[in-house]
């Protein structure tokens, strides 16, 4: 076999074993032992199956036979020493699905949209991101990808530093779980107390009180998001500067960038109202302090490592320039990007400190639910408009605050 055969062979051998849990999942249980054991069988076999295609692949490549006289020379799909970078590029390029296959299932070829054939991508779990500009990629606008061509030696991009998802530094919970909807349960209600109970007597009279935890249940519906890439066929022909790398990295900042949205959102609609400052535009010595001794929250703030600020640099610079005879938030245990003694992470997507704004977000990130379809879908679309390629690319993710007292907000007054 080939690193493509194995690869689709592997594919065959995982369909095998999610049809097994959804079949497990949809009748409400968990495997059997009959079907653990097919399931386990099946994940070893699938990595045995790819370790055998990465051997393959990483086989030096042969010298050329000599050609026999009247022979058509061997015609090779995809680029010599491929890579999966390379080969996406050469899918890009040329809408080749050769290089491609493996990273397609079996029916996407013909399932995807208008028929054209779409490839899935692993979306990597930290990425930089910027935000999305409504144009097409070409080289007669600086901005849009006349910069990439280089005009000199100089033939690398510098693309613009900027966030970083939120998730994957908060604590944020993975919600897991197959298909669109999930209903995960959640504690919904503090603990009962213990009641006093009297020594037990010969008649045996004397009942302990039941109690049962009181649980909620909240709905985790993937949300789908798109963004398309135009590219003209000119910038595929003169740009010399690693155009894959840099849509890559634009891919993945929009990414981090769009959940960071979706987190705050989720926060700013269901979290708890911590604090109301008293400024508009401004935010006083002692008003964060309210919000982390704050009665609620205060009981969530465990030593698990979730505990966070999120706030604009701007806010925070504001905080900590605070003096006076009330506590000052920039010496002693306050020094450096910490806010009575927890962390603090920037994000453009918070609120300004403007009328009205939740500009300060602050609790306990384990409490914050997070589902994500683990994939990026690009359809390569030459048909949209004559003289560009567009790529469309789309994954699906959802944020949900599971105990609305565990993390909140600072918002700034109205009026």
């Amino acid at each position: 076999m080939n690193a493509r055969e194995l690869r689709d062979k592997r594919t065959t051998v995982l369909d095998s074993a999610r049809a097994l849990v959804e079949l497990a999942e949809k009748e409400d249980r968990d495997l059997n032992q009959e079907e653990q054991k097919t399931y386990d069988a099946a994940l070893v076999e699938a990595q045995a199956l790819e370790a055998r295609a990465i051997r393959l692949e990483s086989l030096p490549e042969q010298t050329p036979a000599p050609q026999i006289r009247g022979q058509a020379p061997a015609f090779n799909r995809t680029k010599p020493g491929e890579t999966e970078e390379r080969a996406i590029a050469h899918y890009v390029k040329t809408g080749d699905v050769g290089a491609v296959r493996s990273l397609m299932t079996v029916d996407q070829e013909d399932r995807s949209s208008n028929g054209r054939p779409e490839i899935t991508i692993k979306i990597p779990s930290l990425r930089e991101m910027r935000a999305v500009t409504n144009s097409s990629m070409n080289i007669t606008t600086a901005g849009d990808g006349g910069n990439a061509v280089p005009t000199g030696f100089v033939n690398q991009i510098a693309a613009r530093r900027s966030e970083i998802r939120l998730a994957d530094r908060l604590g944020v919970r993975r919600i897991p779980g197959i298909g669109t909807t999930v209903n995960y349960p959640f504690e919904n209600a503090d603990a009962q107390e213990f009641t006093t109970t009297a020594e037990q007597s010969d008649a045996h009279d004397v009942p302990y009180t039941r109690d049962a935890p009181q649980l909620g249940s909240k709905a985790f519906t993937l949300v789908k998001k798109t963004k398309k890439i135009e590219l003209t066929e000119e910038l595929m022909d003169d740009e010399d500067a690693n155009l894959m790398e840099f849509l890559a990295d634009n891919i993945g900042r929009g990414i981090a960038l769009t959940h960071n949205g979706m987190l705050v959102t989720e926060v700013g609609t269901t979290g708890t109202a911590l604090k109301t400052f008293a400024s508009q535009t401004a935010i006083a010595a002692g008003e964060p302090d309210a919000m982390v001794y704050h009665d609620t929250l205060a009981n969530y703030l465990d030593d698990g490592g979730s505990n966070h600020w999120v706030m604009k640099p701007s806010t925070f610079g504001a905080i900590k320039g605070l003096s006076g005879d009330a506590r000052i938030y920039g010496i002693a245990t306050n020094e450096g990007r910490n806010l009575l003694e927890y962390p603090v992470h920037y994000s453009s997507k918070a609120g300004s400190m403007a009328a009205d704004a939740k500009s300060v977000l602050f609790g306990n990130w384990y409490y914050m639910g997070m589902r994500e379809d683990p994939v990026l879908r690009l359809i390569r679309d030459i048909y949209s408009v004559d003289g560009m390629v567009i790529l469309k690319y789309s994954f699906r993710a959802v944020y949900g605050q599971l105990i609305a007292g565990a993390i909140g907000y600072g918002k700034q007054a109205a009026a």
